[in-house]
């Protein structure tokens, strides 16, 4: 799992993304070139993008921000960890991001973009450019649709009424696996430019 630190150059004011492991290594990253981390939020409230959060709460003193449709996961967290083998105490949401809201740091802005299909609570966002974009496109893949809540026909809408239209030189950070590039999905990824069909 990918968690994503970005960072307002001129201010250093830093949004930490998906908050899942390895919590104190990010942290120093973040000191080493001086990051301000400002704002912790989740694409979306699977386990793995969250297991660290407590951690990061207590290390930064920020409250998590999440969908609202994703409270109903944050609060099952414990009894969904221990099937995956993590043991992870209970998780208290600290504000709620919906489709639309801009987050601001220092003078960058993203656009929140609901896109579902994965999880319920997926959200997106997108500034000049660049999608921090969760468990939604992979490079070569997609988001699984087979976890309680997910739906390959709302995920393919997603896709296609949220992303499709941002400009194809948008580098897309993903919640798992490489950096890559909206058109290239488009060109190459099999479940987007029709080699593959999902049922």
């Amino acid at each position: 799992m990918n968690a994503t630190l970005v960072m307002d150059v001129e201010s250093k004011e830093t949004i930490f993304f998906d908050p899942g492991d390895e919590i104190e290594k990010i942290l120093e990253i973040a000191n080493h070139e001086n990051m301000n981390i400002t704002r912790l939020i989740a694409t979306h409230c699977h386990v793995d993008h969250i297991a660290g959060a407590n951690i990061a709460k207590e290390k930064l003193g920020l409250p998590l921000e999440i969908c609202p449709l994703g409270k109903d996961l944050l609060g099952n967290v414990g009894p969904i960890a221990a099937a995956f083998g993590y043991s992870v105490s209970e998780i208290k949401e600290g504000g709620y991001l919906n489709e639309e809201d801009i987050i601001k740091i220092g003078k960058t802005e993203f656009t929140i973009l609901h896109c579902p299909g994965h999880s319920p609570d997926s959200l997106c966002f997108y500034s000049e450019g660049v999608l921090i974009g969760g468990d939604v496109i992979f490079r070569g893949s997609l988001g699984r649709t087979d976890l309680p809540g997910g739906s390959t026909e709302q995920l393919m809408i997603s896709i296609t009424e949220k992303i499709y239209p941002l400009p194809d030189g948008t580098t897309i950070y993903p919640g798992h696996g490489p950096e890559t590039e909206l058109g290239r999905e488009k060109r190459e990824n099999p479940y987007l430019n029709g080699t593959v069909k999902l049922a």
